[in-house]
């Protein structure tokens, strides 16, 4: 077998493997979703099921229950979810461009780094992308070809920012469990959603109580996102950065944030407690505001909603109302079937 079928066979079996997961997990939310594409936003919602579902994190999420649009216009806005990979991930990208589609997603890229990724998702007839790096430092995996994809990644998001396109920056390893319609956020009206990280930046972590992650946030085309963006841009002008590095630098050292109420670090935050040093301590209450140097808004979701904690830890996996898993330091092949809350907290 040459090595194009051997690719070939090894993403039709990961296909199998994603879409038989993804369709018995679907199964298993039915009683919250009556079907993979629709939420039955009142089950959501009501106070019945919120006292009955149970989170590790401390809270049982609301975010994503919304309803229709409130205009025809907020349906039809060009609003891409893009997840980046080269060929080293493509079994990986294979699982999470499947599990989106079954899901009921229908604006999911794949953002592809090489030609030979590129040229097989075109073959796939997938929605591909291409954020080609020309000269792939491989030999440098961390401070080299990593950083390569990190400004890759940052520079085609103002790319498309600029043209008018609302996006969903996710990692491709993150495991989506419901579909949440992306226009909510647009009618929510921040311009920028964060999901909290794990502690890196440490410095940062350790002066400020919390950092925000590179790796999934949503990124409404305006003004004041631009603003902030363009702060990025200053900070990672080449072709080699760390744009989680970036991220939190400019967050806290540029912003200047005015947080709705009190600030996500007050003395009675939710915080997390357990046995795992690397999750204790950490925030899990979503938070607002607005930069008083770019005017853009700010939420950050709650860690129900948007899951990031180290390890396989069952004793603090999301409620069923979780939207994303951003699961930290799991082994490269068993991210190739996970399945959302079943990976980990089955």
């Amino acid at each position: 077998m040459n090595q194009t079928n051997l690719i070939n066979a090894s993403l039709l079996a990961a296909m199998v493997i994603s879409l038989t997961t993804i369709i018995y997990s679907t199964i298993g939310l039915h009683h919250l979703t009556g079907s993979p594409s629709y939420i039955n936003y009142d089950v959501i919602n009501s106070p019945a099921l919120q006292q009955e579902l149970q989170s590790g994190v401390g809270l049982v999420t609301t975010d994503g229950g919304w309803g229709p649009p409130s205009s025809n216009q907020k349906r039809h806005d060009d609003i891409k979810i893009l997840a980046f990979t080269d060929k080293g991930y493509l079994p990986i990208a294979n699982v999470w461009y499947n599990r989106l589609t079954v899901l009921g997603y229908k604006e999911h890229y794949i953002v592809a780094h090489d030609e030979k990724s590129y040229r097989i998702f075109q073959k796939l007839n997938y929605r591909v992308l291409d954020a080609i790096i020309e000269d792939p430092e491989h030999d440098r995996p961390i401070k080299g070809f990593w950083k390569q994809i990190m400004a890759a990644r940052l520079h085609l998001t103002m790319e498309l920012l600029r043209n008018g396109t609302h996006l969903l920056v996710t990692d491709v390893d993150n495991v989506f469990s419901r579909y949440v319609p992306l226009y909510g956020f647009l009618d929510e009206g921040y311009d920028v959603f964060h999901a909290y990280e794990m502690r890196y930046p440490t410095y940062i972590f350790d002066e400020m109580g919390f950092v925000v992650c590179s790796g999934h946030q949503f990124l409404r085309s305006s003004p004041g996102t631009l603003r902030f963006m363009e702060l990025m841009e200053n900070r990672c002008k080449g072709d080699k950065c760390d744009d989680q590095v970036v991220y939190n630098e400019v967050f806290w050292r540029e912003l200047n944030i005015e947080w709705d109420g009190d600030g996500p670090t007050h003395d009675g935050a939710l915080r997390l407690t357990g046995n795992n040093t690397e999750n204790d301590g950490l925030l899990v209450e979503s938070a607002t505001g607005r930069s008083r140097t770019t005017n853009h808004t700010i939420k950050i979701w709650d860690r129900d909603f948007a899951w990031r904690l180290a390890g396989g830890i069952p004793e603090m996996c999301p409620s069923l109302n979780n939207w994303v898993g951003m699961p930290t330091k799991v082994e490269l092949k068993d991210r190739n079937v996970i399945d959302g809350n079943g990976g980990f907290c089955g």
